[in-house]
């Protein structure tokens, strides 16, 4: 075993002791042979308030203005479906309407009341009697022009029978005497295609001499002329009426039976 080295004879300084949490400042001690010991610092010491005393009167508290709250969500109300049965809800007072205040009369008229206020009647029967006559010259006028319009349309009607039997007279006529251009200028637009002398033949061996010329059909319009030997014929008469004249044609002819 080694040899233990001797212990050295001069004394140690003492260790520092280890710091507190809290920081202090550190004080340079000069060198001694001993320490002492330093205090820790104390709290100050509290005194208990002596029993039955009143404390010491507080300042009034200031009041906080209380922060706006957001309004609570309204949760959605599920309607239930119609059931056959119905909750009990409490009575409510139905609100009853105050019954009508009855408005009063009018006050009556004032002043002297005007004399004949209602027409006299003198004038009703003169108005009835206007209105009479009124209808009845308006019915006569209608009556007028009705009876003027039936003799215009028989005026014409006439007019238009004398012209389809004078122009059958006059085409007979002039085929009678053996004038066949008057004859060939009487016929219509139609018949004037062919030349005169496609004609003449037929109308020489009519007797014309002495044809007697029958009234107007009033359902063909055509005009009957029967001669000496028997026979007859029948003209077809064309009638072109204008704003001015009325015209009339042979537009052809056949042979009937009487």
């Amino acid at each position: 075993m080694e040899p233990t080295p001797p212990l050295p004879t001069s004394v140690a300084e003492p260790a520092p002791e280890p710091e507190s949490p809290q920081s202090r400042e550190t004080v340079e001690a000069e060198p001694h042979t001993s320490v002492d010991a330093v205090a820790e610092p104390a709290a100050p010491a509290q005194i208990a308030p002596a029993p039955f005393t009143s404390a010491p009167p507080q300042a009034a508290p200031i009041p906080m203005e209380p922060e706006p709250s957001a309004p609570d969500p309204v949760a959605p109300v599920a309607l239930a479906a119609e059931t056959d049965q119905t909750l009990a809800l409490p009575p409510t007072t139905k609100e009853v309407e105050p019954p009508p205040v009855p408005s009063a009369p009018p006050p009556p008229p004032t002043g002297v009341p005007v004399p004949f206020a209602a027409p006299p009647t003198g004038h009703s029967r003169y108005f009835g009697l206007k209105l009479g006559l009124g209808i009845g010259g308006g019915a006569l006028a209608v009556i007028g022009v009705v009876v003027a319009v039936v003799v215009a349309l028989i005026v014409f009607t006439n007019s238009i029978t004398d012209k389809v039997e004078g122009t059958a007279e006059e085409f007979i006529g002039a085929v009678a005497e053996d004038d066949w251009d008057t004859a060939y200028a009487m016929l219509c637009e139609d018949y004037r295609q062919r030349p005169v002398e496609e004609y003449t033949d037929e109308w020489d061996a009519w007797d014309a001499e002495g044809a007697e010329i029958q009234p107007m059909n009033a359902t063909t319009g055509n005009v009957t002329v029967e001669f000496d030997d028997g026979s007859a014929i029948e003209l077809v008469i064309a009638v072109e009426q204008t704003a001015e004249t009325l015209d009339t044609s042979v537009c052809g002819w056949r042979s009937v039976t009487v």
